[in-house]
């Protein structure tokens, strides 16, 4: 049986404390609105959906956590918007239309899975596919636009393809590109 020296057991458990703990303290990256906005196609949006987030406007956020609870909001706004699809459908007797809602239906079907992705991908800090997964879901969005324009809304539709966006760049900024 070897001998190790005193010294390196020690050694072992202070780098152990290190590597446990200190990348815990790096991750959490403070961004303030500014950060994001800047970057977003729609920058007055950007700041509206950012500025009912507490906090965030005044003091910054953990962009974990903003983008933890960004892409829990989107899942609930997909999860409305099928809803009202779904009631749409119900309340028209025009079969092509109830086809076209049918479809933007299967497109948010796809946001929620997407969005389930890109949570999966934050939580395992693959950025790369958490910006990939915002963008999916800004083209089926627009998707769903282009096959039933009047519904569901175009102020859902525009809420939940800004956030996405902002799923985007906080992807970008998680990732360590500025």
């Amino acid at each position: 049986m070897a001998i190790v020296p005193s010294f390196v057991k020690p050694c072992f458990l202070i780098l152990a404390l290190i590597l446990c703990f200190v990348p815990s303290f790096c991750l959490d990256k403070i961004v303030k609105e500014s950060d994001i906005c800047s970057k977003h196609v729609h920058p007055t949006n950007c700041k509206i959906i950012l500025n009912t987030i507490p906090g965030v406007s005044t003091d910054g956020a953990d962009l974990n956590s903003l983008s933890l609870y960004l892409i829990n909001s989107a899942h609930v706004n997909a999860f409305d918007t099928i809803t009202y699809i779904h009631n749409l459908m119900k309340n028209t007797t025009d079969s092509q239309l109830i086809q076209r809602y049918a479809s933007c239906s299967m497109d948010y079907n796809n946001v929620l899975l997407t969005l389930t992705h890109a949570k999966d991908s934050l939580n395992a800090g693959n950025f790369r596919d958490m910006n990939n997964d915002g963008s999916i879901v800004v083209t089926n969005v627009k998707d769903c636009e282009n096959k039933a324009p009047q519904a569901p809304s175009a102020l859902h539709n525009q809420y939940l393809e800004d956030v996405a966006f902002i799923i985007m760049i906080s992807a970008d900024l998680l990732a360590g590109k500025d």
